[in-house]
């Protein structure tokens, strides 16, 4: 719970001001005259201190689940929401745990989250520390890494799909793990952003774009199950897909591209022309999805399901566009916007 309290600035030795330090602060972090404080100044002119060399105990923030019968698909949700949560620690205490469930658990833990290490394992208890240093991987590239991935699992998931390939179609699943731990991680690093706010200030942004970054990465993650979703159907429709659906599916990819490429460069021009094309590519949406009802193929269903993939890609990318266009008006340095 934040407090507030004033202070009054004071001038010494005719040239430094100087303020007291709350008491009860003081004593909280068993502070001694001598020890140092670092000073931080925020986008706005807040001042923050921070202790050095705080302990490490009072850094860490822990979290305890508790079961009776461990059901591994309970556990996992709840390490990947205390872990976005932004806690350090996470211990599993459940008395009825199988060997095989705690192996499961563990293992996909760490493959789901980034930074991930078991410290701690017994019959009845799992412990797991998140090692995660956000200077090896800021918020941005995070971002650019996920970008990419769900770029080329859209371009495999539509060769497969050409080819009837599935066994590439199998890879691109596997695949979605890789986008998940880093659209994981973003939140993570954003809730933690709101008592560390220069996590994203080193980066440029500032904290009035926490939406539009958790907004950005939301929608890459969910075109990247969309291209899942589309590669999982490809066993069924083999070599069946017509063409209509493939060129349907490339347009899509270039959309795809365009606003990702205009998100993370920045480019206020790409986002508005690929919202504005989003009616045209509508009218082709429903003019393919037409023939496919009105056919006799046998493959209509998955037909019809790998077009509202397709077209759901479509508007989560037009979502992207909007939040390129919705994070630069909350840029401190951004121009003027001249309209044609």
């Amino acid at each position: 719970m934040q407090s507030k309290s004033s202070r009054r600035i004071q001038l010494t030795g005719g040239s430094t001001y100087i303020i007291s330090l709350p008491k009860s602060w003081v004593r909280q972090l068993s502070l001694n005259p001598g020890d140092e404080v670092e000073i931080v100044q925020d986008n706005n002119f807040r001042l923050l201190l921070v202790p050095k060399g705080l302990p490490q105990d009072v850094k860490q923030n822990r979290a305890t689940i508790t079961c009776e019968n461990l059901r591994p698909t309970f556990a996992v949700r709840e390490f990947i929401a205390y872990y976005m949560a932004g806690f350090m620690v996470v211990s599993l205490l459940c008395p009825k745990m199988k060997a095989e469930d705690r192996a499961l658990v563990k293992d996909t833990v760490r493959k789901r989250l980034l930074g991930a290490e078991v410290i701690e394992e017994d019959m009845s208890t799992l412990t797991v520390q998140f090692l995660v240093n956000e200077k090896d991987l800021p918020v941005s590239r995070a971002i650019n890494r996920a970008a990419v991935i769900t770029q080329n699992m859209f371009k495999d998931t539509l060769d497969a799909l050409r080819n009837g390939d599935g066994e590439m179609a199998k890879e691109v699943q596997e695949r979605d793990d890789e986008v998940d731990r880093f659209y994981f991680y973003v939140a993570r690093q954003l809730t933690l952003s709101i008592t560390s706010f220069e996590i994203l200030e080193e980066e440029g942004y500032n904290a009035t774009q926490i939406v539009d970054i958790y907004s950005a990465i939301k929608s890459i993650e969910r075109i990247a199950d969309h291209a899942s979703r589309i590669s999982s159907l490809i066993p069924e429709v083999g070599q069946q897909a017509p063409n209509s659906v493939i060129d349907f599916g490339d347009k899509v990819l270039e959309v795809y591209r365009e606003s990702a490429r205009a998100f993370l460069n920045g480019k206020r021009e790409i986002a508005n022309k690929i919202i504005d094309q989003d009616y045209e590519l509508a009218a082709l949406h429903k003019k393919v999805m037409e023939s496919i009802i009105t056919s006799r193929d046998i493959m209509k269903p998955s037909l019809l399901l790998i077009m509202d993939s397709f077209r759901r890609i479509s508007r989560y990318s037009l979502d992207l566009a909007e939040t390129t266009i919705n994070i630069l008006a909350k840029t401190k340095n951004e121009t003027t916007v001249k309209s044609d």
